[in-house]
């Protein structure tokens, strides 16, 4: 007889050039859902920008959206604006950062590949980054969308927080639902308990590695950082790591 399978899910937006936290959390899941319909963060946020180190110090780079007459938009509507043609620049600011560390040369053409796309989503330039990590680490995982999961679901539109979160798990027939630890404002885990759904925290701790130009390692920057000190085998070797802790303490 077969093994039965569990399915195991998690969602989150599609962030701008997203932390290790995301790909481990991926990693520990069957099916990842791009947490994609929902109103996108007024302002700044992870949608469109992250920290780099430049000269051992923290910077942002960030993406320019259109937002002048838009109104609220929801995160699949959110428009990547090419008037500041900010291609040449960030891919620039990337050479200047990273150019001397020892897997430049093997990441960067895949971010150059990644500008010269000219997606007009901000959505698809953040999930190709996302996926090309996730396959060039060799994560095995299925995706979806929470706007397609939603696309027939009568009265979805007026369903928020922790209900909306448990709708989706019960319509992507999840049995365990895992959850990273910013959204403890609003999530109940009893009621995932109560659908049936088990419910558990992903309980990351970020790892340390060989960090270009820094006296003191500085964690929770853009998974770019780690990419172009160690490649993709060491982010590889790093996630299977935090992943086998996990899993031992769980």
């Amino acid at each position: 007889m077969g093994k039965v399978r569990i399915m195991i899910i998690a969602m989150h937006q599609p962030n701008f050039f997203p932390w290790l936290g995301l790909f481990h959390r991926i990693a520990l899941v069957d099916k990842f859902i791009f947490f994609d319909h929902v109103q996108a963060q007024r302002g700044k946020s992870w949608l469109s920008r992250n920290k780099i180190l430049l000269y051992g110090e923290v910077k942002w780079l960030t993406i320019p959206v259109k937002k002048r007459g838009r109104g609220l938009q929801k995160v699949h509507e959110v428009s990547i604006n090419y008037d500041t043609r900010f291609e040449k620049k960030h891919l620039g600011t990337l050479r200047q950062s990273y150019g001397k560390c020892q897997c430049f040369n093997e990441v960067f053409p895949h971010i150059e590949e990644l500008y010269a796309q000219g997606y007009e989503r901000l959505k698809d330039f953040n999930e190709h980054y996302i996926r090309l990590v996730v396959e060039k680490i060799g994560i095995e995982v299925e995706y979806g969308s929470s706007l397609q999961l939603l696309n027939n679901c009568v009265g979805s539109e007026d369903i928020v927080g922790n209900e909306l979160i448990v709708q989706i798990c019960k319509l992507a027939k999840a049995e365990t639902y895992i959850s990273g630890e910013g959204c403890l404002d609003f999530i109940d885990p009893q009621e995932f308990e109560e659908e049936g759904i088990r419910f558990q925290f992903q309980k990351f701790v970020h790892p340390m590695y060989r960090q270009l130009d820094t006296g003191n390692f500085v964690s929770h920057l853009s998974s770019l950082d780690a990419l172009f000190n160690i490649g993709f085998a060491g982010v590889r070797k790093i996630i299977d790591e935090a992943v086998h802790k996990t899993r031992t303490c769980t």
